[in-house]
Order: C-alpha cells, then sequence, then structure tokens
C-alpha cells in the first residue's frame, strides 16, 4: 500500500498542497485538475524530485522475485536526451532505475518498444522525432522495469486518437498489478477505466472516489434545454456544449442551484464534474 498523510508544500509563502492524505492499492488513479493546482507538485513529492515538503510518505514493499522497481515516472513536458537514440536511451534509463539482470532488461526493453510501437523508431535520435512518437519514448520508459508506483503526468498529449486507445487498454492491464496515476484534463482519458479518481483544488482533494460515487454528487446539478430557451446571462450556470438531438440545438450545463422547471435534468458525465469544480462561474 501507498500511504499519503498530511502532505504539504509550499513555494515561498505559498501553500500550494495544503494537507493530502490517501492510501492506495493497486489501481488506475485519475487526478483530475485545472494547470497551477498542484497535481505535478505531488507527482515530484511521490518521485524524490521534491524532498522540502511537511508530511509522511511511505511505500509499499517490492517483491524481488517480480523483476521490479519501484517508480516511474512521465513528466508533463519530456524531453529525454535528445543526442541519443530511442533504444539507447531506453537502456539508460533501464540502468538508472535499477540492478536487475541484463537477460530481462532486455526483454522488459523489446516489450515496451512493441507495447508502444516503437520498431521503426528504436535507431533514431530522440530529437528526430515527432511529438507523438517523443510521448510514446516516454510512456515506455515510465513503464519500463515494471515499476510498482507509475506516475503519469498529462500522458495522451500528442497522441493520435489510435495511440490513446492502444494506451488505455495496456493501462486498463497493467493497473491489476501496479499503483497508476494518471493526472489529467483530458476526462475522456479517464472515463469507465479509473478505480479511483481525486479531483484536486485549492490544495486538497474536493472529491475522492470511484467514478460512479462521486458522479452520483453530481446528481440534479446537470440540465440540458432546448437552445431557444437558453439564458445565457444566468451566472448560475456553467455552459457544457451545445447538443444535436434529431435536429434540434439543445444546450448542456451545470449548476448548484437552478430551479427552473424548463431545464431537463440528466446524468452527469466527468466532463460536467471537472467544470463543475474548475470553471468560472
Amino acid at each position: 500500500m501507498l500511504l499519503l498523510k498530511d502532505i504539504r508544500k509550499k513555494y515561498g509563502n505559498k501553500e500550494i498542497l495544503k494537507g493530502l492524505s490517501l492510501k492506495a492499492e493497486n489501481g488506475l488513479i485519475g487526478v483530475l485538475g485545472a494547470n497551477g493546482v498542484g497535481k505535478s507538485t505531488l507527482f515530484n513529492i511521490m518521485n524524490g524530485t521534491i524532498e522540502d515538503y511537511s508530511g509522511e510518505l511511505k511505500f509499499p514493499k517490492l517483491d524481488k522475485e517480480k523483476n521490479q522497481c519501484m517508480i516511474g515516472y512521465l513528466p508533463q513536458s519530456f524531453k529525454g536526451y535528445s543526442e541519443m537514440k530511442v533504444y539507447e536511451f531506453l537502456e539508460y534509463v533501464a540502468y538508472i532505475k535499477g540492478d536487475l539482470s541484463s537477460d530481462f532488461v532486455k526483454k522488459d526493453i523489446d516489450e515496451k518498444i512493441k507495447v508502444f510501437n516503437l520498431e521503426n523508431q528504436i535507431e533514431k535520435k530522440l530529437k528526430s522525432l515527432s511529438g507523438g512518437q517523443l510521448r510514446r519514448v516516454g510512456l515506455a520508459q515510465a513503464f519500463l522495469l515494471n515499476p510498482k508506483i507509475v506516475l503519469l503526468d498529462e500522458p495522451t498529449a500528442g497522441l493520435d486518437p489510435k495511440e490513446r486507445i492502444r494506451f488505455k487498454n495496456y493501462i486498463s492491464k497493467m493497473k491489476k498489478n501496479q499503483i497508476i496515476f494518471l493526472s489529467t484534463h483530458i476526462v475522456s482519458d479517464l472515463e469507465s477505466i479509473t478505480d479511483m479518481i481525486l479531483v484536486l483544488k485549492d490544495g486538497n482533494f474536493v472529491e475522492q472516489g470511484r467514478e460512479n460515487e462521486i458522479l452520483k454528487r453530481l446528481n440534479n446539478n446537470v440540465f440540458e434545454i432546448d437552445y431557444i430557451e437558453y439564458n445565457n446571462s444566468d451566472k448560475k450556470m456553467i455552459f457544457v456544449k451545445e447538443i444535436d438531438k434529431h435536429g434540434f440545438k439543445h444546450v448542456r450545463v451545470v449548476s448548484k442551484d437552478l430551479c427552473d422547471s424548463k431545464y431537463i435534468s440528466v446524468e452527469p458525465t466527468l466532463d460536467d464534474l471537472y467544470l463543475y469544480y474548475f470553471e468560472e462561474r
């Protein structure tokens, strides 16, 4: 089990994290939050980059028979070493991550190259790769040597739809034996595959639970209405999107205190949840 207890972090006089606590077992944990709320700070505390924080952080024990390391990390802005070739870079990361047999390391590198569709790039330098190719190298190095904990910061940025589906299928399989944190503001990356969702705002987890549990708490706060009757001047409402229903335009909105029978209550989604917490009224 991974344990975070009362994690706090300040930059100067500004407290970014204000006492985060969490117990995490194997599974996929989605971290939702707007830019600047502290998602990357939290990851950098867990991966050891930030040491000047307060609180308690306990890692699970490694099973020595499973040939694994403790942490894999994909930062939001991944560049690697531009002059290195892809295969060379993955060998370098494996060397840093753990003292495992060369046969296992080679096998694992070959596996990650296949998983992330890098077979045609292994002899290319990182600086010559497209944005999507470089992102896939970042994912490969994050999952290299089967880390017990994997921290992914905006992992699908730059991936095309096909590669995004491939990635979601992969983490759906790997979460059975790993604790995977996926930080994103692209909520479709999390839909239907997470075991827990954390909503980080104002330095705290304002929501923490399974997707269906959190969305239930948004019941009677999401509505649709015919576009003609929509009042876009009502400051109580957050505009979500326009919807075409049988040739008629409807509007979807989120509101905490809407009392108008013209608005029809509908089932909430993660998109609604995100806007509920992070869209300015």
